[in-house]
């Protein structure tokens, strides 16, 4: 009899330990695809080291080695574990609660019943005041992981990180399936206590379902300590003992075992056993793929900064993966990114800049008739921000990466067929008669308003005060020395003869596409609200790339100031002095000399309007992008006297 009873409980606690799994994978199966082997043994060492070691640091044995071979990592699976744990005391409390109101147990119950409802309260209490208090304890959070290294900070945040999403995805978690998972777990495991405590009683060691809950449960539960002198079955006989440490131990070893049977049994169970359709879609705990990346998020995160931001980019970007941010001068976020199916590009933004993307994306629709584009895959407009997504393809590439690594000829064959097809495709179709009113604008707005913003502000205040400046070892006139040249009048007759139409708004080199397996390209990123919206702001555009240098400003990490010198690493390639030697022959011949002066103003406009944006987003190299405007200002105004030819 003592072993039928054995054996009852065996298999009745086997059958709790399935329960068990399936349940902790619906909390995994949120994210990731489970990997039920590698759970069951991570769930077997965790029982056996239960079994021996206090304080049930078995469990982060099974978090450690479960999580290592997870895509969302050990802190993740350590939350995981931890949500499992925590509905284990609510039953349990339950337990202690139910066998105390039938009477069973006497006082030792009572104990325990009195110690769980107040441990429960205690549970309930503190998530009250961790939603009550979240932002405080972010903080915190952020305070504590900050005293490590960046990779243990890292791995920090993400634990907790995975903690708050575990419990707040909780109701994406199949709710009735959970019920089901839970009561069958328990209902399974009390059949074994009960068939164990029969053993028991078989063997010599009179016991009943209540004894066996109080063993394992109980303010003094039950592990190797209990079966050593002085622990609660020390004094018990060697057969008593032996059938505990049978049933404690020998389903662990079942369960590893089981591990190792043949794949197609193992793939035949886990068929039988599937918790979710093949096809289930899942939540990235973070998009982000780059550790930096990542970093720079959680510490946004827990530094309760623009929290609007962190709400809303979850809520677009949490079902794809984000391999590398390719954002640039903007306030928009560009970012390669990549789902179940493909690899793809999306673009977004959020409040003034998600209406300002959304006018980029009507611009795209409205010209795919005429100009070659970029594909639009999908796209959202919701409260307060814009998306869109792009094709991706390894054999397109932005024009900067593509001069440096091909033939020069063949950049300049694909820059002039771009300006052709703008001519004839967009210039030309929507050519209008200048609007005097909008050149004014343009001029109060972009040029006096801009200049305004660099006199007030503190960084460059300075700077501007000197007649001139020595730009790597270069003098060059200020531009308060260059006033002329920003004069109304001259600027209001100079734009006047402007040709004006549709225009792409934002023609640099790294928004002109190339292929490399074909003669194609295609353009990227328009830019709208120029208010004079003549081609020549397109024109300049592309200057502010070849003859400003701009692309290589951007890769150059560091400037120094001192006094009146202004000292950075300034790059620059000969295929762009190629590039600009062609561009330059080609304004030539197709416009007069006063107009060509025109379009090497919208250059220096450009970089009038580029500098607010630096002053706010890159403050520690605006004084870089200040000496590239003081340069190519000194080029133009060269050019403009007839003492220059700019190349």
């Amino acid at each position: 009899m003592r072993a039928l009873y054995l054996l009852l409980a065996l298999v009745l606690v086997l059958v709790g330990h399935t329960f068990r799994l399936l349940r902790w994978e619906q909390f995994i199966r949120i994210y990731e695809r489970p990997m039920r082997g590698r759970m069951l043994r991570g769930m077997a060492g965790g029982y056996a080291l239960n079994f021996v070691l206090p304080f049930h640091l078995g469990d982060v044995f099974r978090a450690v080695f479960t999580g290592r071979r997870m895509k969302s990592g050990i802190g993740f699976s350590l939350a995981t574990v931890i949500m499992d744990r925590f509905l284990d005391v609510w039953f349990v409390a339950l337990g202690f609660i139910g066998f105390w109101a039938a009477g069973f147990g006497g006082e030792v119950v009572h104990r325990a019943a009195r110690y769980y409802l107040v441990f429960s309260l205690v549970l309930a209490v503190g998530l009250v005041l961790v939603v009550l208090l979240r932002d405080w304890l972010k903080k915190i959070c952020l305070a504590f992981c900050g005293i490590f290294n960046d990779t243990l900070k890292l791995d920090g945040m993400m634990f907790f990180w995975s903690l708050i999403n575990t419990f707040k995805d909780l109701g994406r978690v199949k709710i009735g399936r959970l019920v089901v998972n839970t009561l069958v777990m328990w209902a399974a495991y009390l059949g074994s206590y009960g068939a164990l405590a029969a053993a028991l009683t078989a063997a010599g060691q009179p016991m009943q379902l209540v004894d066996v809950f109080d063993l394992l449960f109980g303010r003094n539960a039950a592990d190797l300590a209990a079966l050593l002198p002085g622990g609660m079955l020390g004094g018990a006989a060697p057969m008593v003992r032996g059938l505990l440490v049978l049933w404690s131990v020998l389903p662990l070893v079942i369960m590893w075992a089981a591990t190792l049977l043949p794949e197609t049994v193992r793939g035949a169970v886990n068929h039988a056993t599937q918790a979710a359709p093949v096809g289930e879609n899942y939540l990235n705990l973070l998009p982000q793929a780059d550790e930096h990346d990542r970093a720079a998020f959680l510490s946004k995160y827990f530094g309760l900064e623009n929290k609007d931001y962190v709400k809303r980019f979850l809520q677009m970007n949490r079902d794809i993966t984000i391999l590398q941010d390719y954002s640039a001068g903007s306030n928009a976020t560009t970012m390669l990114c990549m789902d179940k199916e493909t690899t793809f590009y999306r673009k977004y933004a959020f409040g003034k800049d998600g209406d300002k993307l959304a006018e980029q994306l009507d611009w795209l629709r409205a010209q795919q008739s005429r100009l070659p584009l970029c594909d639009i895959l999908r796209s959202g407009e919701d409260n307060g921000y814009c998306w869109y997504d792009m094709t991706y393809s390894p054999q397109a590439v932005g024009m900067f990466r593509y001069l440096h690594s091909n033939p020069v000829a063949n950049s300049q064959r694909i820059l002039r067929e771009v300006l052709d097809t703008l001519e004839e495709k967009l210039y030309k179709p929507t050519a209008c008669p200048a609007d005097a009113e909008k050149i004014e604008r343009y001029i109060e707005t972009k040029v006096d308003g801009n200049l305004k913003k660099l006199h007030d502000d503190r960084i460059l205040r300075e700077l501007m005060g000197y007649d001139t400046l020595r730009i790597n070892g270069t003098t060059y006139r200020n531009l308060n020395q260059l006033g002329w040249m920003f004069d109304h009048e001259r600027l209001r007759k100079l734009f006047a003869g402007d040709p004006v139409g549709t225009i792409h708004g934002d023609l640099t080199i790294e928004n002109i596409i190339c292929r490399t397996d074909t003669d194609g390209w295609y353009l990227i990123d328009p830019n709208t609200g120029n208010l004079h919206e003549s081609p020549f702001l397109d024109y300049g555009k592309l200057l502010q790339s070849l003859h400003g240098s701009y692309e290589f400003m951007m890769k150059t990490p560091r400037v120094t100031v001192q006094d009146d010198r202004i000292d950075f690493q300034l790059t620059r390639s000969a295929a762009y002095d190629a590039l600009l030697t062609a561009m330059l022959d080609d304004l030539k011949a197709r416009y007069p000399r006063e107009q060509v002066e025109s379009i090497l103003m919208h250059e220096v406009v450009h970089w009038l309007r580029l500098m607010p944006y630096k002053l706010a987003k890159d403050r520690k190299r605006a004084p870089m992008f200040y000496a590239g405007l003081v340069m190519v200002a000194n080029d133009v105004a060269d050019f403009v006297q007839g003492e220059g030819k700019l190349c």
